[in-house]
C-alpha cells in the first residue's frame, strides 16, 4: 500500500482537534454527510475443492470446498478484479460494486442495501482498558475489532482491527446471467454479503498464520494471529444463510461461499454524492503512481 494511501486513511480516521466554545453554540447541520470511498484491486480468490464435488451452483463447486485455505493452497491471484465500496456510516447507507474474472467465469456483484448481521458488529475499547463496547444492530461499522474472540463473527480469522465493515444482501451475476441462490435464504435473487477493510491478515503467499509462524487454526489460536498493522486488505465474500451446516465445507456454516481478498487498497473521504465508476476507480491507482 502506498504512503499516500496511508496518509489519506490517517486523515479519514484521525479525530479532529476539538475547540471548546466560550459559550454553548447550536450544532452545524451539514447538507451532506461524509462518505468513505474505498477502491481495491490485486485480488486473490481463496477457494479449494476438497474432493469429488457433491453440490454445485451453475457448475461452480459448492461442496466440499475450503473457502478459507489458511495454508495458502488455493489462494490464487485473479485477473481484472476491482471493488468499490462507498458508504455513509452515519446514515447506514451506501453501495458496493465489484467485478472480476476467475476460473469459473466473469463475476459482478451489486449491493445498495445494508443490514446488521445476526452476531455483534464488533467491539471497541471502552472508557478503560478492561472495558469494551459491543456494537449491536449496526449494518456499517467503523473502527472495530472483529472475529477472533470478539464475538463479532466466528473465529475464522484471528482478532483483527477493522477500519470499515459492512453486511447486507447482494445481487450476483456470472457471465452476465443472474447467479441464483438455490438454497432459499436470504432469497433466490440475492446472497448474504460481508465486506471488511482490515489490517493485514494474509501473507504474501496467501497463508494466514499465528504469532509463532504456524498456520492459523481457529480451534487452537482464535485471537492470536500474525496480523500486520502496516498492511491493509479488503475482504469480500458472499454466501447463503448459515443453516443448515455443511460438515464437508470450511467454514461449515455455509452451503456456498465465495471469498476474495484485495491487497491494493485506496481510501478517500468525500462529501460528493456522485458514485465512482469502475473507470474512475481505476484512474485513482494511476494517479497514485504519478
Amino acid at each position: 500500500m502506498t504512503a499516500t494511501a496511508m496518509f489519506i486513511l490517517a486523515l479519514a480516521l484521525a479525530p479532529s482537534e476539538a475547540q471548546t466554545p466560550a459559550s454553548p453554540q447550536s450544532p452545524v447541520i451539514q447538507k451532506n454527510n461524509i462518505r468513505y470511498q474505498v477502491v481495491a484491486r490485486g485480488a486473490r480468490l481463496n477457494r479449494r475443492v476438497l474432493g469429488d464435488v457433491t453440490d454445485s451452483v451453475r457448475g461452480v463447486p459448492a461442496s466440499p470446498v475450503d473457502s478459507l485455505v489458511y495454508d495458502g493452497v488455493g489462494s490464487t491471484p485473479i485477473d481484472a478484479a476491482i471493488v468499490i465500496l462507498e458508504v455513509d456510516p452515519v446514515r447506514q447507507t451506501g453501495m458496493l460494486r465489484a467485478r472480476w474474472k476467475d476460473r469459473n467465469g466473469s463475476w459482478e456483484i451489486f449491493q445498495d442495501y445494508f443490514h446488521h448481521p445476526e452476531h455483534s458488529s464488533g467491539i471497541r475499547i471502552g472508557s478503560s482498558r478492561g472495558e469494551v463496547n459491543n456494537l449491536i444492530n449496526i449494518g456499517i461499522a467503523q473502527n472495530v475489532y472483529l472475529h477472533g474472540d470478539t464475538g463479532g463473527g466466528a473465529p475464522i480469522f484471528p482478532t483483527v482491527f477493522t477500519y470499515l465493515a459492512a453486511w447486507g444482501f447482494t445481487h450476483v451475476t456470472l457471465d452476465g446471467e443472474p447467479f441464483h441462490n438455490k438454497y432459499g435464504l436470504p432469497g433466490p435473487e440475492r446472497w448474504v454479503s460481508h465486506v471488511m477493510l482490515t489490517e493485514g491478515v494474509r501473507m504474501d503467499d496467501g497463508t494466514v498464520r499465528a504469532l509463532g509462524g504456524e498456520i492459523y487454526n481457529p480451534a487452537r489460536h482464535k485471537a492470536v494471529g500474525a496480523v500486520d498493522p502496516a498492511d491493509m486488505e479488503l475482504h469480500l465474500e458472499f454466501m447463503d444463510e448459515r443453516f443448515p451446516m455443511v460438515m464437508e465445507n470450511n467454514p461449515m456454516m455455509f452451503a456456498f461461499q465465495y471469498h476474495l481478498v484485495f491487497e491494493d487498497v485506496l481510501m478517500q473521504v468525500t462529501e460528493s454524492q456522485q458514485p465512482l465508476s469502475f473507470a474512475a476507480a481505476d484512474r485513482l491507482f494511476g494517479d497514485q503512481a504519478d
